[in-house]
């Protein structure tokens, strides 16, 4: 190989080794820059499909690729506070339905508080409450019978009649107040309460309901309360010839006419009134309707008992049916007119207490769902109805204060504009 064939080789060689490092540096170069830009862009097209989950993961690749980047930090900052405050609705949500023992849809709802944030404590607490996690898995079954209620038994068994979702949990009930006569409920052990504590306590509770039974006078019959409103036969009347020698003289005449007048009318006020009508109604489920119709036949009998056991049935039924549908002080005033007349009524008291606190818990969760929307005027009206019922009650008090002066300035700053 001559001079000029080397040198040839060699400049050849230079010209290779300079185009395989351009050909590296290029394969380093940095990211493209609009890459953190494609990512938020991409999270407004989700955020205009209601998808801020995934439009939450688009805005913090953008800060990955672009730490600082501010069209991503803000956007991220908004989809946070929307999904927290989606988060605390459901929560609230299912804080009402969990007070109303549909333990079903509550748990729904506080799964649908942690999809949209996932940290959320208190939801996580209500999806693993601690007296249900307490449980060794000991349980003893008692058979639903007449008058009998999850919270009855929760009173019979640990003490306390709201311990009731204990018991609705751990048999998986939708709603604690759809429970059935003839129904097997399991009553699990808790942390405190032994299998023998229960046991004993079933024992002792069906022995007091086996003499209560034994005692009790036997329940009012449909014929019964029919044979009531039937008026006597009438007996024959016998006429007996009057005795000239002792007949009376004018004055005892008088008399003696103006007192069967009297034992007449006496009589005519006290015939019981018949209250066929109002057994009707009750028979077919009208029982706002019924009781009217019995508080007025009750009047010409005060001591009728079988009138006090419809006006109590009528009035206790009533206030189911409100409870059910959400009428809780109307249902309240119900259950108070029911223990008016049976005093014995251990349902009466836990019904009472439950409409008390479930109505001013809805109303109270609603003023602070209408607040974080600043619907100020709706806040205020919720806050209200709870504070008429109970001035004390968690922070209604303040927070009403709050939403009362906050509505006033921007009301006057409204004004000023308008003028």
């Amino acid at each position: 190989m001559n001079i000029y064939t080397r040198i040839t080789v060699i400049m050849l060689s230079a010209i290779l080794a300079v185009g395989c490092f351009s050909c590296s540096s290029k394969k380093a170069a940095p990211p493209e820059a609009g890459l953190a830009e494609q990512h938020i862009a991409k999270g407004e097209n989700l955020e205009s499909q209601d998808r801020f989950t995934s439009a939450l993961e688009q805005y913090e690749l953008a800060l990955t690729i672009e730490p600082g980047n501010p069209s991503a930090v803000q956007h991220k900052s908004h989809v946070l506070e929307i999904l927290w405050n989606r988060a605390q609705d459901h929560f609230n949500q299912g804080v009402i339905l969990d007070q109303q023992g549909k333990y079903d849809a509550a748990r729904k709802e506080y799964l649908s508080a942690l999809q949209n944030w996932p940290d959320h404590k208190q939801a996580k607490e209500k999806l693993t409450p601690g007296g249900v996690a307490d449980q060794t898995g000991d349980y003893i079954t008692h058979t639903l019978a007449e008058g009998e209620s999850v919270s009855k038994l929760g009173l019979i068994y640990y003490g306390d009649l709201k311990t009731y979702p204990v018991i609705g949990k751990f048999n998986n009930l939708a709603d604690v107040t759809k429970v059935r006569v003839g129904q097997k409920l399991k009553i699990p052990v808790v942390e405190g309460i032994s299998l023998a504590h229960l046991q004993q306590a079933q024992q002792a509770y069906l022995n007091s309901r086996t003499l209560k039974e034994e005692t009790a006078p036997p329940p009012p019959l449909l014929k019964e309360a029919k044979k009531k409103m039937e008026p006597p036969p009438e007996t024959p009347l016998e006429i007996v010839p009057p005795d000239i020698s002792e007949y009376p003289s004018p004055e005892k005449e008088a008399e003696s006419v103006i007192e069967p007048a009297e034992e007449k009318m006496v009589m005519k006020e006290t015939v019981p009134i018949s209250y066929d009508p109002a057994i009707e109604l009750f028979n077919k489920k009208e029982y706002a309707q019924a009781i009217p119709l019995f508080e007025a036949a009750q009047k010409g009998d005060l001591e009728d008992e079988t009138l006090r056991n419809y006006l109590f049935e009528s009035h206790f039924q009533l206030g189911l049916t409100q409870f059910k549908a959400d009428q809780f002080l109307p249902a309240k005033r119900s259950f108070e007119s029911a223990l008016g007349y049976d005093v014995f009524c251990e349902m009466c008291p836990d019904y009472i207490e439950k409409c008390e606190a479930t109505y001013k818990e809805k109303h109270y969760n609603l003023g602070i769902h209408y607040f974080g929307k600043e619907e100020l005027k709706k806040a205020i009206d919720e806050w209200k109805l709870v504070k008429i019922i109970d001035p004390d009650y968690k922070e209604v008090a303040p927070n009403l204060k709050k939403a009362e002066l906050l509505y006033e300035r921007l009301e006057s700053i409204k004004q000023g504009k308008t003028q």
